[in-house]
């Protein structure tokens, strides 16, 4: 029977890789990468996992579509890509950051944060953090929140993003709320995952999908919440890859509605747009939990 290694040394094997892989991966020219991170992709999808698995179903309601083997690949390289841009963006230059990253209907967005601010929600697609990163040195000071999961590997992840000029709160942070409605009075940006329900009190949604139709799910409210108790715009973006750079497209300000219905309808519109715009792209969404119903993809 094998023995199943020690969570400690474990944790300690993930520390070595993220503190070798901050100093090393920006030495590593793009083209060296990309062949590394397609053998990794063949490598992975071989193999399969549970994690690939629940993927692959994902993608396959997200598409209304089987989801074939090609694809599984190219979903592992955009995740492998993100991971080894992640640990490269610590020691990009602003000149670097800036070419990689295209903003798509930003106008809006502007209006905002030179009105009563913004809270900008986004999928768990493309590279955020690069996203994040543009977005400090070129709008505002950005809030999120992240998962809080290993402490040593999230105080490692929270010295990072603050190296880019970002505010960091765990998701199980009882004061999360308040820091971010403070950071909106700031006048800080809030820049936040909105596709999985973290902590389980969600709304319940209609996922729209191609060729008429649905699935229901839940996604977190928080970022409704926070712009209406600011009065900041609620505004949805996508970001995915395009070439060795990032498109971030963004969405129309969602209209504040009050009440718990309110909620669930700016919600909805949040949902909408992710519906809309993650199929265009779908090996970009980089959601390896479940979201769907397993009942959905039949």
């Amino acid at each position: 029977m094998r023995r199943r290694p020690d969570r400690s040394m474990v944790d300690t094997l993930l520390r070595g890789v993220y503190a070798l892989g901050w100093r090393i991966a920006a030495r590593i020219p793009d083209r060296a990468a990309e062949v590394i991170i397609a053998a990794g992709a063949r490598l992975a999808t071989a193999a399969g996992s549970s994690a690939l698995a629940t993927w692959r179903h994902n993608v396959t309601v997200l598409t209304s579509r089987p989801c074939p083997d090609d694809l599984v690949r190219r979903g592992v390289a955009s995740y492998l890509r993100n991971f080894h841009q992640v640990l490269a963006l610590a020691r990009w230059s602003r000149a670097e950051i800036d070419r990689r990253v295209v903003l798509v209907n930003d106008a809006p967005l502007r209006a905002a944060l030179d009105a009563e601010g913004a809270v900008v929600v986004l999928p768990h697609s493309g590279n955020w953090d690069l996203a994040g990163a543009w977005a400090c040195l070129n709008l505002r000071p950005v809030s999120t929140v992240a998962e809080q999961l290993g402490e040593d590997e999230y105080a490692a992840f929270v010295k990072f993003r603050e190296g880019l000029g970002m505010e960091v709160i765990a998701h199980t942070d009882p004061n999360a709320l308040s820091t971010l409605i403070a950071a909106v009075k700031a006048g800080r940006m809030v820049c936040l995952i909105g596709d999985r329900d973290l902590a389980g009190s969600g709304v319940e949604v209609t996922w729209r999908l191609p060729y008429g139709r649905t699935a229901r799910t839940t996604m977190p409210a928080g970022p409704a919440v926070v712009a209406r108790r600011t009065g900041a715009a609620l505004i949805p973006g996508v970001a995915r890859f395009s070439g060795r750079g990032l498109e971030v497209v963004l969405g129309d300000p969602v209209e504040h509605r009050p009440g718990r219905d309110g909620l669930v309808a700016m919600t909805q519109q949040v949902c909408d747009f992710f519906a809309a715009e993650l199929p265009k792209q779908p090996e970009d969404w980089h959601l390896f939990q479940p979201f769907f119903p397993a009942e959905a993809a039949a």
